[in-house]
């Protein structure tokens, strides 16, 4: 072997040696507290313990460390007891903060052991003992407070069913901490009070439209709010009592939260009659992550933390690929539902990553997903909103079509009836029939017919005002209506509707010889309620017919329809 690869590969030996006893020596010689932040990786820091330790007195679990074996390399993905003894020289007075990195603790005590004196008890802190540390969203915080120059040595037990991610020891100064405390917090708050308000207003969009997917839309938001409201530890004073340690019902809700989500995505681009096949898959995987759920009701937590954690890679590339499909049969709903999804994929990524042993040192882990979770709510009540637009256009337009008539573009006669049932006030209304359509029929042709009845209904449209409207109730039959005018208008309006029809019937006749208009007008002031005031109007209507063909000395036998067709008995004048 060349000399010269010799002697790169001891002095390459040589260093590596020395850092590590640097290293060594730096934690022997204990942790000195003269900056804002201190990071201690958890790499053999912690000893296990058994459980009963807990409670046992501070000189008993001072001599069963000091006749530990070893540390463990990491606590990732461990349960159960540990315990760390840290030795610390402060420079100046002040209260430091030290926060353990994991958001599930079920017991946490900690002790100071001063080089010069007694040890004492700093806190018991954990989900359960939150009132008594500051309160910081997804962690645990203790306070430990020194003077200047004092040194001893720091001790923090914690046990948990569960440690997701590597537990580090952060130690923050007073200034240091409340910055940390106020971002992390109001960040936490902040998105989960979205979350709660988008899904209180979606099931009041449910309340009122019935529309399905609002309801899957307020499940999804809604669970993962109240998942996440557990993990940060924001709910569990209700349950103090107990001895229930609320953190780990995220992990229990986060099934149905995707249950909802899958279901969600199926309405939300009507998989069912488009997409039948996409359809299937989103309604099987709601179906099994639902009965995952019930299943991981049963499980130790650590089973129901992995299979959480296998839900989220499932979904995750499923919501990404609907999202990239859909948009590309440029269904713009999910350009929302893309750009959501992104954040929370992207943030779940993170997450996962961070509970893994391949990365360690990644920062905030649950406060990223749930802020993207947060962006990923409001992307999608865009892509709901865009839903909704969808399915008031869908019933605008079929509510059109079922109360216009397709060949005039006026009101039918059903648009006619709710008018009629709701009418107040002073008003009028007119009976319409125009005569020779049968001639014209059989001289021309019904599509000469069909253009005659339309160019009528545009000289009427053309003259309504704004209190008019005007109904085709069948055939060569219309209705023409007004409202909202005053008993002092009444006179006029009447004169006006009488000139219009008249100036009508001039301008068909030019086009139409044989053609004609027959009327009757009645106000509000005839009759009784709007039906007699129609079936009276038809009437009056059939005698002007039969007055203008008595002038014309046709031998018609002209009989009116029953007034009860329209609702009315006969009345007499």
């Amino acid at each position: 072997m060349h000399i010269g690869t010799i002697v790169i590969r001891v002095s390459v030996l040589l260093l590596v040696s020395l850092a590590a006893l640097s290293s060594h020596a730096e934690v022997d010689a204990g942790l000195h507290l003269n900056k804002a932040v201190h990071r201690l990786a958890d790499h053999q820091r912690w000893y296990p313990l058994d459980a009963s330790l807990t409670r046992a007195p501070f000189p008993e679990l001072q001599q069963r460390l000091s006749t530990a074996t070893a540390a463990v390399d990491s606590l990732i993905g461990r349960s159960g007891t540990f315990v760390t003894r840290i030795p610390i020289n402060n420079t100046r007075r002040q209260t430091w903060f030290v926060v353990p990195g994991t958001n599930f603790i079920d017991t946490g005590l900690a002790y100071w052991q001063p080089d010069e004196g007694s040890p004492r008890m700093l806190a018991e802190f954990s989900q359960l003992k939150a009132g008594t540390t500051p309160r910081l969203m997804h962690n645990q915080a203790l306070p430990l407070s020194l003077e200047e120059h004092e040194s001893g040595q720091l001790w923090v037990l914690v046990q948990a069913q569960h440690f997701p991610t590597r537990v580090p020891l952060t130690f923050y100064s007073r200034q240091a901490f409340y910055q940390h405390q106020f971002r992390s917090n109001t960040a936490t708050v902040g998105a989960i009070a979205i979350m709660l308000t988008l899904a209180v207003l979606a099931l009041a969009i449910y309340v009122r439209t019935r529309q399905p997917l609002s309801l899957t839309y307020a499940g999804y938001v809604g669970l993962h709010a109240l998942g996440w409201a557990a993990a940060a530890g924001a709910i569990n004073g209700f349950a103090a009592n107990t001895g229930l340690n609320l953190t780990y019902a995220g992990m229990h809700l986060f099934p149905f939260a995707i249950a909802c989500a899958s279901l969600f995505a199926c309405g939300l681009f009507n998989c069912t009659g488009q997409h039948p096949g996409l359809a299937r898959v989103l309604k099987w995987l709601a179906i099994i992550v639902t009965l995952l759920g019930m299943v991981m009701l049963w499980l130790p937590f650590q089973v129901t933390f992995y299979l959480s954690h296998l839900v989220a890679l499932v979904w995750v590339p499923l919501s990404l690929w609907i999202g990239v499909t859909m948009l590309s049969r440029e269904d713009f709903r999910a350009k929302y539902y893309l750009v959501g999804n992104l954040f929370y994929s992207a943030s779940l990524v993170y997450y996962v990553i961070s509970h893994s042993s391949l990365v360690s040192g990644l920062a905030y882990p649950e406060l990223a997903v749930v802020t993207a979770l947060a962006v990923d709510c409001v992307c999608i009540l865009f892509s709901l909103a865009e839903w909704l637009k969808i399915k008031q256009n869908d019933f605008n337009r079929a509510f059109y079509e079922a109360r216009i008539d397709p060949l005039t573009q006026v009101g039918n006669r059903l648009l006619m009836q709710e008018r009629l049932s709701c009418l107040s006030g002073t008003y009028i209304i007119m009976f319409i029939d125009f005569d020779g359509m049968k001639a014209i029929n059989d001289s021309m042709g019904h599509d000469a017919g069909d253009h005659f009845l339309s160019e009528a209904s545009r000289l009427m449209r053309k003259q309504v005002s704004q209190s008019d409207e005007i109904f085709r109730t069948g055939g060569d039959e219309f209705v023409w209506l007004v409202q909202g005018i005053t008993t002092r208008q009444l006179p006029g309006s009447r004169r006006r509707l009488e000139s219009t029809i008249s100036n009508i019937e001039t301008a068909l006749h030019a086009n139409w010889p044989m053609s004609g208009i027959s009327f009757g007008l009645v106000t509000s002031q005839d009759g009784g309620d709007a039906s007699e005031c129609l079936a009276m109007a038809d009437r009056k209507m059939y005698r002007h017919k039969a007055t203008k063909q008595g002038h014309r000395n046709r031998d018609v036998n002209i009989t009116p329809p029953a007034p009860h067709e329209y609702g009315a008995q006969p009345l007499g004048e």
